[in-house]
């Protein structure tokens, strides 16, 4: 309601040629779809692992060259004039989340124990985390731009769900843009999250960069902010994405559990459990891998599909007079179809064979065996000798073990030819860096922006920005998909002959903007969500 309002205000701009740096720029169309601008195991772990220290993280500049490193220190310099910071400020900023990043992504400790199987506190805080984003930027954010927030609540009718912050007030562009009053008193209510905000904010859009280059896989940012004395910030769920959450201001108890069996539910989505219309109770949970306090500073990763549910208040206290601030830097693998699970049904498919397993059936450790990524895939190879197995016997290997009587007389390599498992594997990692290259780009261009409009007098909104980098994520999605055969699935849930949920489109473009907190699992499109399943229980 409130973007089609913006929208009509919008209308004479949409299409219109503006001389931008001296060459003419064309504003891209808004549509309906795009309306809102959302991107949208095994024991805890509470060890440092072994990897660089915090703060040891090598220079920006030593990490990537050629276009990206100018795009980036472009990036630096415009950020450096919107915020008044000398560039040596926000070099420290960009390296003191990419040391946070790194600390994890170098750590074959935690690539081989914890990656995918088990939660890590990092109880240490990392300098300069604290106080990095607060609730003042986050009032400067809403203030300048056309940004769009929601509600978490759960109404006793299924799991959590969205609600807007506030109603426009009227048929203006004024009367439709969200106030940082109305975000004040979501935050005094429960938590207002803003989904996928480091495409439109610039600080929030270094932290992605940052992660593209630790992590060299698609990420998300959300903003969390919840208000003191909450009593359930959010039940539980789980989530799609493989988490790091850093708390920059105020306090959250956070208790983190086992995955339950996916079948004890199937067909429910096990990246999606407690979001929707599906309930996660308590009672399916044991005792919590981590339960824990985060403060500024700390740092928790939560892999994908491992429950965890929120709180401001312990025992019946308030852990902070403050504000909870913190933020989501989710790695979206199966958001994108990368995982094994995933490539097995695309592999399947595109040989023209027949594929019957509904993945929500599967035995739990088949189901998070089949959910790893391609152990190439990104940052993981680095931690991948040539001794290792290679992607296309990583493929052959699950497919076998799923149905083992099926394939009990086809050898590794006549497998491995007959699902064109290293066409596969080349696929998926053309894929991976198609995604990382579109995302580095978005948010290369989010650090630039220096707040001034597209045009002198008329509001800013980043929508404009960041729709053609949404495009071009939908597109290489769709290409990926139409490489496999179209179709079928190639991510996240059910059987890879299901169709899309109820009041899903089979279009990429919801995970294109899904976020990874709430609302991303549960809104996944089936052509890119089916069939991820990430990790080895232990």
């Amino acid at each position: 309601q409130r973007a089609g309002m913006a929208r009509a205000v919008l209308g004479a701009l949409a299409g219109a040629a503006v001389a931008v740096d001296g060459a003419a720029w064309q504003l891209p169309q808004l549509t309906v779809g795009h309306a809102s601008a959302q991107l949208s195991s095994s024991h805890g772990s509470r060890v440092a692992f072994a990897a660089a220290p915090i703060g040891s993280a090598p220079s920006m500049h030593m990490l990537n060259a050629g276009v990206a490193e100018h795009a980036h220190v472009r990036a630096t310099r415009c950020l450096c004039m919107r915020l008044g910071d000398s560039s040596e400020d926000i070099e420290e900023l960009e390296t003191t989340y990419m040391s946070a990043f790194e600390h994890f992504a170098s750590s074959p400790a935690f690539v081989r124990n914890s990656w995918g199987k088990a939660p890590v506190l990092l109880e240490e805080p990392v300098p300069g985390i604290a106080g990095s984003f607060t609730l003042a930027d986050v009032q400067e954010a809403v203030d300048t731009d056309f940004l769009e927030a929601g509600l978490g609540i759960a109404d006793g009718r299924g799991g959590w769900k969205m609600a807007p912050v506030s109603e426009p007030r009227g048929t203006s562009f004024e009367d439709a843009k969200l106030r940082y009053e109305d975000v004040a008193a979501g935050i005094a209510k429960g938590t207002v999250v803003f989904n996928s905000a480091g495409a439109h904010v610039p600080k929030l859009a270094a932290i992605c960069h940052a992660a593209l280059r630790a992590f060299e896989l698609p990420n998300c940012l959300n903003l969390y902010l919840t208000g003191p004395g909450v009593v359930q910030s959010a039940p539980p769920h789980t989530d799609m994405q493989d988490v790091f959450v850093l708390q920059t201001s105020g306090a959250k108890h956070w208790r983190i559990y086992e995955p339950p069996p996916p079948a004890r539910r199937s067909p429910a989505n096990p990246l999606a459990r407690g979001k929707g219309d599906d309930a996660l109770s308590l009672s399916e949970l044991g005792e919590p891998l981590i339960e824990t306090v985060l403060t500024p500073g700390q740092v928790l990763y939560v892999p994908a599909g491992f429950p965890h549910t929120t709180s401001t208040c312990h025992d019946g206290e308030n852990l902070d007079q403050e504000a909870s601030v913190h933020l989501t830097v989710g790695v979206d693998s199966h958001i994108w179809g990368l995982n094994m699970l995933a490539a097995r049904q695309g592999a399947l498919r595109r040989a023209g064979l027949a594929d019957g397993l509904v993945s929500t059936q599967l035995d739990a450790d088949d189901y998070w065996f089949g959910m790893q990524q391609p152990n190439r895939a990104g940052f993981l190879a680095r931690h991948t000798g040539d001794g290792d197995e290679t992607v296309a016997t990583q493929l052959a290997s699950l497919t076998r073990r799923l149905e083992p009587q099926r394939w009990a007389s086809t050898s590794e390599p006549e497998l491995i030819e007959l699902l064109d498992a290293e066409a596969v594997a080349d696929e998926l990692q053309s894929h991976a860096r198609s995604m990382v290259e579109i995302q580095r780009g978005m948010y290369a261009e989010a650090m630039a922006d220096d707040g001034t409009p597209a045009m002198p007098g008329m509001p800013r909104v980043t929508l404009f920005r960041v729709k053609p980098h949404l495009d071009r994520l939908e597109i290489a999605m769709e290409r990926h998909v139409q490489w496999f055969g179209g179709a079928g699935s190639t991510g996240v849930t059910g059987s890879s002959k299901a169709g899309p949920a109820k009041g899903q489109k089979p279009s990429p473009a919801g995970a294109a903007r899904g976020g990874s907190g709430f609302g991303a699992g549960s809104n996944a499109p089936s052509k890119k969500a089916k069939g991820a399943k990430g990790r080895k229980k232990k």
